[in-house]
């Protein structure tokens, strides 16, 4: 057991001192390295207890109350990597209070919570308490963060034309529920007088520990909601943006979409209602409308697999939040699936020529402007209820 938490200690300290000294650390990453932090200190909590029994550490006195970040830092983490928070305040700084409030009472008064020994087999009443407050913070925080994430997935639709796990983040989901299911383990050992489980719990935490941080490692941060306003008032600030690097900022979310990816007069009709003081005239949306088409079909912009909304708006020098409009207005559909369309039929073009017949799949994917084979054979499945070796076999 002691080699288990001696490495879950080791990975998130290295973890968090790789974080901090990133050249192009981002706020994400910084939340994350102070999360990891506070991840190791129950682990040093039980190492201490088990190899320096006589030696009262304050900061380590009991590994009951660090759960209380755990809810904090995942709310804040998904804040920052959505963009929700564009650098730390005070108010942010609120959500640690119960973590501040019990260890400050710690400190004050030497409480420490009698863990169960061979005499007593039993957890007391401060210990199930701490436990009931926790699991009752983290249900709260668990909720809000998927509550978070399913907007986030909305969101994205109408900003990128490829969505890999780390622009669609879900696998936080499960990081959120792996969150939860480890203080359960720990709340049911207290409540239960089970000293067993909180052997499990640490097993489960180190294991957390490994997952958080291979995740983190690899994920940027998406949005930048703070430093950029969500749309340019007017085509002239559009064109004087072009000579300016643009930080991403989402689009408001888009009318719910069928599972073709068009929508019915209903959601045609709270398209309308959203966008009824965006300012964009009638006469003006057919404009942009047909330059958009012409440009689509010209330049062919869907070939570059990063595209965004931001890119497409900046190229064509119209605002980004009238080419969001018009997409979601005119065609009916969001951002994502008005540019895999195009691919699509890029692709149904290459399956056709003479050539094609020597191509394989991946590679006609690629030259269309899709990144990965999944995603490719999601959206070829979805706009055309077929894979792509059925069309191909079809066609032959």
């Amino acid at each position: 057991m002691n080699e288990l938490i001696s490495i879950g200690i080791v990975h998130s300290c290295f973890t968090a001192l790789f974080l901090a000294t990133k050249r192009d650390r981002t706020l994400n990453d910084s939340v994350l390295a102070a999360w990891m932090v506070f991840m190791a200190l129950p682990l040093l909590s039980g190492l201490s207890g088990h190899l320096l029994p006589d030696i009262q550490i304050p900061v380590l006195r009991s590994n009951l109350i660090y759960p209380l970040t755990y809810g904090p830092f995942m709310w804040l983490y998904v804040g920052t990597l959505t963009g929700d928070i564009g650098r730390l305040r005070p108010r942010n700084l609120v959500h640690f209070l119960p973590f501040a409030v019990v260890s400050l009472y710690q400190l004050i008064f030497h409480w420490t919570p009698a863990l169960p020994g061979p005499e007593k087999l039993a957890f007391g009443t401060a210990i199930r308490s701490i436990g009931a407050v926790n699991l009752a913070l983290l249900l709260a925080y668990t909720v809000a963060v998927i509550w978070r994430l399913r907007l986030h997935g909305k969101e994205v639709v109408e900003h990128f034309s490829e969505l890999s796990s780390n622009i669609t983040l879900n696998w936080l989901y499960w990081i959120t529920l792996g969150v939860f299911g480890v203080f359960v383990l720990l709340f049911l050992g207290s409540v239960l007088s089970l000293p067993v489980l909180l052997e499990i719990h640490m097993f489960a935490l180190v294991a957390f520990i490994l997952a958080l941080s291979f995740a983190g490692l690899r994920q940027g941060q998406i949005f930048d909601r703070q430093t950029v306003p969500s749309s340019p008032p007017d085509d002239a600030i559009a064109v004087r943006s072009m000579d300016r690097p643009a930080r991403l900022a989402p689009e408001p979310t888009g009318p719910r979409a069928r599972q073709d990816g068009t929508q019915d007069d209903d959601m045609r009709d709270e398209s309308k209602a959203r966008y009824s003081r965006s300012g964009l005239t009638e006469e003006r949306a057919e404009t942009i409308t047909e330059r958009l088409e012409r440009y689509m079909r010209a330049e062919r912009p869907y070939l570059d697999p990063e595209l965004t909304i931001e890119k497409l708006a900046k190229r064509m020098a119209v605002p980004r939040h009238h080419v969001t409009q018009v997409i979601n207005e005119r065609h009916g559909k969001n951002f994502y699936l008005f540019v895999n369309e195009y691919r699509i039929e890029a692709v149904k073009r290459a399956m056709r020529a003479p050539e094609g017949a020597d191509r394989t799949l991946l590679d006609i994917a690629y030259a269309s402007g899709f990144n990965s084979k999944s995603t490719f054979n999601t959206a070829f499945k979805r706009l055309t209820g077929m894979t792509p070796s059925q069309y191909r076999t079809r066609m032959s």
